[in-house]
């Protein structure tokens, strides 16, 4: 365990060295970029700041906050729901901004650490993982409702289905919780308030730290872990439905599986793509396909096909039988998830001339974006 969160730790740092020394077109930053499309609009948290961009132009439509504020980092991708863009900073603020003129709504200041993950907004309740081992719950005006302690850190963003929240942590663990609860139920924190909640409908330990996004799909949870184990989880026991891990040591999973056509597809720290059978979890191909660089960023359906890109800056695209079409490629490197969304393809390359671009899916170019614009 000691091993993986030191890999892990040593990985955080290259791609923060990678991405500060890679800036020099596309404006000042230490962080990865996050990256959301919504509501006719695509969402850039990046660096100190929020950028607002029109999906059919490419223009910028508004920034908060309006200057740069030297204590505010943004990694997490944006929730855009409701009339809102919902992110979390790197200083233990979460915001909700007007998503038509990027004015504030609110800001919940109750976390003590890092938002790296990004929230889920559902019936007007914001779930919003935090560093400081907290999963806290917030309504619409940004106010808490109820939190859930973890063993550690939360860098995951949460899913929920019709009957639970569910919540993956750096603690090992996969939790269940309600959507909701009666302040009956709640307990006392350290400050005396009614607001935590003190057991989960269930848990389950998955051996090591989970840094990736669950998939939710069809009543079960398809999670990663940065042992490079890939399990299924039924979304109402928490019982484990099967387990890959390869016949050779795979690397740290940062990736959300992807499912297309009964095919799950999960990418690797050190450069491999996977087709799993989603029922039974048997390998589809008869090895994983090598895109000689890391791959830190999800996977993307693309009308049948799969693409997921690395930090040499390669969209790497293939077929259910393992054939690749040629590689739409960018100067820099790709470390946020790539999204297809309307016919437009967007992919977010740090180091190179623009840092957002609307393809094609074939990589011809409708418009591209830098903060500098």
């Amino acid at each position: 365990m000691k091993k993986n969160i030191t890999i892990l730790v040593f990985l955080i740092l290259i791609v923060a060295a990678t991405i500060t020394g890679c800036t020099n077109n596309v404006g000042a930053a230490s962080s990865w970029p996050g990256f959301s499309v919504g509501d006719g609009m695509a969402v850039l948290s990046y660096g100190s700041q929020i950028y607002a961009i029109n999906t059919e132009t490419g223009n910028r439509q508004w920034v908060y906050p309006s200057s740069t504020e030297r204590n505010v980092m943004f990694y997490a991708p944006a929730e855009i729901k409701d009339g809102q863009v919902l992110v979390g900073d790197y200083n233990h603020t979460l915001y909700s901004v007007n998503s038509t003129n990027g004015i504030l709504n609110w800001k919940f200041e109750g976390a003590k650490s890092h938002y790296v993950g990004s929230v889920l907004e559902l019936n007007g309740m914001t779930y919003a993982p935090n560093a400081d081992h907290f999963l806290y719950v917030v309504d619409s005006n940004g106010m808490l409702n109820w939190k859930f302690k973890t063993e550690g850190p939360n860098w995951s963003k949460p899913v929920a289905d019709d009957q639970y929240v569910y919540v993956a942590s750096m603690d090992h663990n996969l939790y269940a919780l309600q959507l909701s609860y009666d302040a009956a139920t709640l307990t006392a924190d350290e400050s005396g308030n009614k607001v935590l909640v003190s057991e989960p409908v269930w848990s389950v330990d998955l051996g090591t730290a989970i840094v990736s996004n669950p998939l939710l799909a069809n009543g079960f949870l398809y999670v990663g872990t940065i042992d490079g184990k890939l399990f299924k989880v039924n979304a109402t026991s928490g019982a484990i439905e099967w387990t890959f891990e390869g016949d050779t040591k795979i690397k740290s999973v940062w990736t959300t599986p992807l499912i297309v056509d009964d095919n799950l597809y999960f990418g690797t720290e050190d450069g491999y793509i996977y087709a799993l059978d989603v029922e039974s979890g048997d390998p589809v191909w008869a090895n994983p396909t090598s895109t000689n660089s890391q791959i830190v960023a999800s996977g993307v359906a693309l009308n049948g096909n799969v693409g997921f890109g690395t930090i040499a800056g390669n969209l790497v695209i293939l077929d259910k039988n393992q054939a690749t079409s040629p590689s739409i490629t960018r100067e820099g490197g790709i470390y946020t998830t790539p999204i297809f969304q309307d016919g437009k393809l967007y992919l977010v390359v740090v180091g190179g001339d623009k840092l957002v671009y609307a393809l094609d899916e074939n990589g011809r170019e409708y418009w591209a974006f830098s903060t500098e614009e």
